[in-house]
């Protein structure tokens, strides 16, 4: 019981260090742990094996925005026949995911496979599989792969960029979220940050309260943020490698550390901690912390390349069309001059280590600034239900404005967010000061209690081990049962002799009784 007693206690001092302490990842640590996932997949997954799946095509944008080497003609080749073979009950995101393939792998997106594979899966869907059929992940990856190639949609289509933006802008829940959680919701971040600065607001209608709102991405952005930092786990991931990887790739794509932000820094670590949980032995990602996997570690791959981009400067990860390669050398700095060199004016240059050239940019539409034209028309026009109180969770949604007209042409000016006890999403991405949120001060006073309990702790156990030494602590009580506190011998040995005197006399009496029964018969 004592060494029971005294590893409980030992653990409980050896957690507190670790309570709300994160790692501290370098460029350095990133790219060692980048080419460890590439080797993993290129001896055990090569994306040959499943050309045109999610798994295959994420890795191949990571190794293009990483400029790593592949044979790329040979996957693009693949994706032509992957492309002819999409029909209209293809799920319109896995398409869209397609096109950062075929652009990654220095394709036409418009060309391949003998069709344009941009306006299939983006504007240009059929009637009977048009992009709501999919829901929110439809809109979200849609934008992103307009933006990922500078594709604009021609002004004869049905769709328009704008109602790709106002349809995503509806699936936006009352909490913050869009879609059915986390990963929906990291993948719509990714795609409205490119229109936070530039658009104004859609008159929209929510698909899950049937409000009409005036919604502009920045405030969609803003109470997204504020949403995934409170469905943040305290191991600093969100339940999935998945959804980790996404969430880190949209903090990234707004301008947010996932590191250092406190608004993503939970009680046992930062966004990256939980993505690094994921990570084995062998260099491979996993989904249940055992056995590594390919999607996973591609999942992983894209969140990596995007974080190190982030600390680079680079373009979002999904900008493909930037031409910035993310670097995996860490510049290193030059040595200071020697006397001799001083002297002779001259020093020796550090060779430079070249990576894959970036491709040229693509021109096929040129980029102007977004302004939003002809926006979604509401489907109807509903007051707020008396039952829903929007305010009733601190990172909800502003209170909807409703609107007397509900087409809205041109961007619209609408006032900030309603101001909350906690900060408004604009303090999360880092433009503004204000309030602290109250998980930024959690994990701080969680570990200080901690401390003082194991301090409490370890004063009890030296007081205890104390008053054994001096025998004042009972075999028999509590504590000196948990102290382990043994009989003394002598006290053993008087139990023993009673036992034994105590049976001598009812053996006495036994014989003297017969005794009697003798005589009494002899009489």
């Amino acid at each position: 019981m004592k060494k029971k007693f005294a590893a409980l206690l030992v653990a409980a001092v050896m957690v507190v260090p670790t309570v709300c302490t994160s790692a501290s990842y370098d460029e350095n640590d990133l790219i060692k742990t980048i080419n460890d996932a590439v080797e993993w997949k290129d001896e055990y997954d090569s994306p040959f094996y499943s050309i045109g799946t999610n798994n295959s095509n994420l890795y191949i944008t990571a190794l293009h925005r990483l400029g790593k080497s592949c044979d790329y003609a040979s996957y693009l080749s693949g994706l032509d026949g992957i492309a002819a073979g999409y029909g209209a009950e293809h799920n319109a995101a896995d398409m869209q995911r397609t096109v950062l393939a075929v652009i990654s792998s220095d394709g036409d997106a418009q060309n391949v496979g003998g069709r344009d594979l941009v306006a299939d899966s983006t504007y240009g869907r059929d009637a009977s599989a048009p992009l709501s059929k999919d829901g929110c992940d439809a809109y979200s990856w849609a934008l992103i792969a307009l933006e990922a190639g500078g594709y604009e949609v021609p002004e004869n289509t049905g769709e328009s960029k704008d109602k790709i933006i106002a349809s995503l802008l509806s699936y936006q829940n009352g909490d913050g979220s869009f879609g059915n959680g986390v990963l929906s919701t990291s993948a719509a971040v990714t795609a409205l940050a490119p229109y936070v600065e530039t658009s104004g607001a859609y008159t929209i209608t929510q698909n899950q309260t049937g409000w009409t709102i005036d919604l502009s991405p920045a405030d969609a952005v803003e109470n997204a943020l504020a949403y995934l930092s409170e469905a943040q786990m305290k191991d600093g991931d969100w339940g999935n490698l998945n959804a980790t990887a996404m969430t880190i790739i949209a903090l990234d794509s707004v301008g947010v550390d996932c590191e250092t932000s406190p608004y993503f820094s939970a009680r046992s670590g930062n966004a990256l901690d939980g993505l690094m949980s994921y990570k084995n032995n062998d260099g491979g990602f996993s989904y249940d912390d055992m056995k590594s996997d390919g999607e996973a570690t591609s999942y992983a791959l894209c969140a990596l390349a995007s974080h190190l981009g982030f600390k680079q400067g680079r373009a979002g990860f999904f900008r493909l069309d930037a031409g910035d390669t993310i670097s995996l050398t860490v510049p290193t700095p030059s040595p200071a001059p020697s006397q001799s060199q001083t002297n002779s004016g001259t020093a020796t240059m550090r060779p430079t280590v070249t990576a894959r050239p970036a491709s040229t940019p693509r021109t096929a539409t040129p980029r102007p600034a977004v302004t939003p034209k002809n926006t979604m028309r509401p489907t109807r026009t509903a007051a707020p239900a008396p039952s829903v109180s929007p305010s009733a969770r601190p990172s909800a949604l502003p209170t909807p404005r409703p609107t007397r007209h509900p087409a809205l042409v041109g961007p619209v000016e609408i006032p900030g967010p309603m101001p909350t006890e906690t900060p408004s999403p604009t303090d999360i991405r880092g433009n503004e000061s204000g309030s602290t949120m109250h998980r930024s001060g959690a994990g701080t006073v969680t570990a200080v209690v901690l401390s003082v309990i194991a301090l409490l702790l370890a004063a009890a156990f030296v007081t205890l081990t104390a008053l054994k030494k001096k025998g004042k602590l009972k075999s028999g009580s509590v504590l000196g049962k948990l102290m382990g506190v043994k009989p003394e011998p002598e006290k053993k040995a008087a139990a023993k002799t009673h036992r034994r005197t105590e049976e001598h006399r009812k053996f006495e009496r036994r014989e003297r009784y017969r005794e009697r029964l003798k005589y009494n018969k002899r009489r």
